[in-house]
């Protein structure tokens, strides 16, 4: 008998589909190893969906939602529900409109579409390692074995060493290290000033504050330094215009940093807009518009913006009427009075300072992008109008980040591309913002007793009292704080993985060995989390009603 005839034989006698077997191969696996084969019937209808009871669309109940992710969009999503689970996401497709029906979508009134990372919230959701329970640690700190306990021992535990840290180390002892993480709603906000765990720990009479943001620390200084405010960036709508984009370690694709970025950026793009994209990965950014990927070593993107640089002041390609209109130090003649004769940035370019011209050779073996690849960009750079080099926060998170920041808005800045409709002079923030929002908090929303930078905690908990205020960055608040440094004590991390987050990881874990109470509010298990003494789980902004901020 031949081989095909035997398996036609055996699946005539199975009445075996290949959905069938799919779905019973697993389930009788151990059936058929024990004691021979078993037969099955087929589904009459197949339906393709990811589960049963197979709902179908006009089955499921629709909520209008929004992204929780302090990306600074919060984009539209859909949670299409079944009983109490969300069986997908979706995002705005026109109907959720005033006056929308299907397809609705224009200049005035775009689809408000979610990118790829708050499309993909219910791995989030229903992740393995969401957290379920309050827990507490039994093992080593960092060693991430815990207990599960009941809400009353997991909050007695830690209001008992709260009162104790308090009474003992006094109004300093607890630092609050939340941020805006994944909640950033007006009630429910993880916030270092508005938030709620602020508001509790301020009232309970033990608080010291964090201030600054990782993800954009060496963009701030270098915006306030270079355009006097953060309030420097332009509204996305602008890209739309824009016959030339340069995603400097940019991957709006994934997260998009704003409002719509990526649909103005595809009417860029019909409008006949070049992409070019500098990063050491291939993003899904790249393949979306077919963009040329320069791969750049980490951390160099300084040295191959100076390479350029050279190359457009060597070969007369900058705007020098705007230069001499906008600018000061760009070269001898915008030097300020008070500066004549000093340093400028064309001389350092040119290398009359130290001997050494920044030429794209030169730039090549510090940061691995061919000479040729630099001369190339450049000449697309400054001879297309309007050009946005727009330069993402990431590349900042380095040593000496800021002067990666500040050599791309002196490249903004010598083309000419600042304050014209396609270019870009991104910064921090943008710039026309919003009125303030009044918040429904009370007098009690923001009360601290000292302030420290959010990257200094553990220098301060290792040398503590031996510190000094600037070597934490204490902010002097006249009304409430004589500089005297915080003796910490205990932490509590809400919504924030700041051992994801934040530089030097070694010194925390050696900060967090002198920890009396560490306490991680989260709503999965984070690097973070491990080294807590509570675990206390919180439900994501699918699970309570809110306003979104945009």
């Amino acid at each position: 008998m031949s081989k095909n005839k035997t398996d036609n034989d055996l699946s005539e006698r199975l009445n075996l589909t290949r959905r069938s077997f799919l779905k019973t191969t697993v389930a009788g696996g151990a059936a058929v190893a024990a004691g021979g084969l078993v037969e099955m019937k087929t589904a009459k209808d197949a339906k393709a969906f990811a589960y049963e009871p197979y709902p179908k669309d006009d089955e499921l109940q629709t909520v209008v939602t929004s992204c929780a992710h302090n990306c600074g969009s919060r984009h539209m999503l859909v949670a299409h529900k079944w009983k109490d689970v969300i069986v997908r996401l979706s995002t705005d497709d026109g109907r959720y409109q005033r006056g929308g029906y299907f397809g609705k979508d224009g200049n005035a009134e775009p689809q408000l579409r979610a990118c790829l990372r708050g499309r993909s919230y219910r791995q989030r959701l229903y992740s393995a390692e969401r957290l379920l329970y309050p827990m507490i640690r039994v093992g080593e700190r960092g060693e991430g074995k815990f207990k599960r306990v009941s809400w009353g021992e997991a909050l007695d535990f830690v209001a008992k060493k709260m009162v104790y840290l308090k009474d003992t180390y006094g109004p300093t002892a607890l630092l609050d290290q939340s941020y805006a993480g994944a909640s950033y709603g007006v009630l429910h906000k993880s916030d270092q000033i508005e938030g709620l765990l602020a508001r509790f720990l301020g009232m309970f009479g033990s608080r010291t504050s964090s201030w600054s943001v990782p993800s954009y620390q060496a963009t701030t200084f270098s915006s306030r330094i270079t355009f006097g405010t953060i309030e420097d960036g332009n509204e996305d709508d602008a890209f739309a215009h824009s016959k030339l984009m340069i995603m400097w370690g940019w991957n709006p694709a994934y997260t998009f940093h704003g409002g719509n970025t990526f649909m103005y950026m595809r009417m860029a793009k019909q409008r006949g807009c070049k992409f070019v994209l500098i990063d050491p990965q291939y993003t899904d950014s790249a393949a979306a518009y077919d963009a040329w990927w320069i791969p750049i070593k980490p951390n160099t993107d300084a040295a191959m913006m100076a390479g350029m640089a050279h190359y457009i002041f060597t070969n007369d390609m900058h705007d020098q009427a705007f230069i001499d209109k906008f600018c000061q130090g760009m070269d001898a003649g915008t030097m300020p009075g008070w500066a004549k004769d000093k340093e400028n940035f064309k001389n350092y370019i040119l290398g009359k300072y130290d001997g050494e011209p920044k030429t794209p050779e030169w730039a090549e073996k510090i940061c691995g992008v061919p000479a040729k690849d630099i001369k190339k960009l450049v000449v697309m750079y400054a001879k297309t109008k309007p050009a946005a080099l727009k330069a993402s926060w990431a590349p900042g998170r380095n040593a000496y980040g800021e002067q990666y920041n500040r050599m791309a808005a002196a490249l903004q800045a010598m083309t000419g591309n600042i304050g014209i409709l396609g270019g870009c002079a991104e910064g921090v923030g943008k710039a026309w913002h919003a009125e303030a929002v009044a918040y429904p908090y009370d007098q009690y929303s923001n009360i601290w007793f000292q302030s420290i930078k959010s990257d200094r905690w553990a220098h301060c908990v290792l040398n503590y009292p031996n510190v000094k205020c600037e070597d934490i960055g204490l902010w002097q608040r006249d009304d409430q704080t004589d500089g005297q440094i915080p003796n910490i004590k205990g932490i509590f991390w809400q919504g924030s993985d700041w051992f994801n987050q934040l530089t030097n990881i070694n010194k925390e874990i050696e900060a967090m060995k002198k920890m009396e109470l560490v306490v991680c509010m989260d709503s999965t298990i984070t690097p973070s989390g491990l080294y807590a003494d509570v675990l206390l789980p919180i439900a994501t902004h699918f699970g309570r009603h809110d306003v979104a901020l945009p």
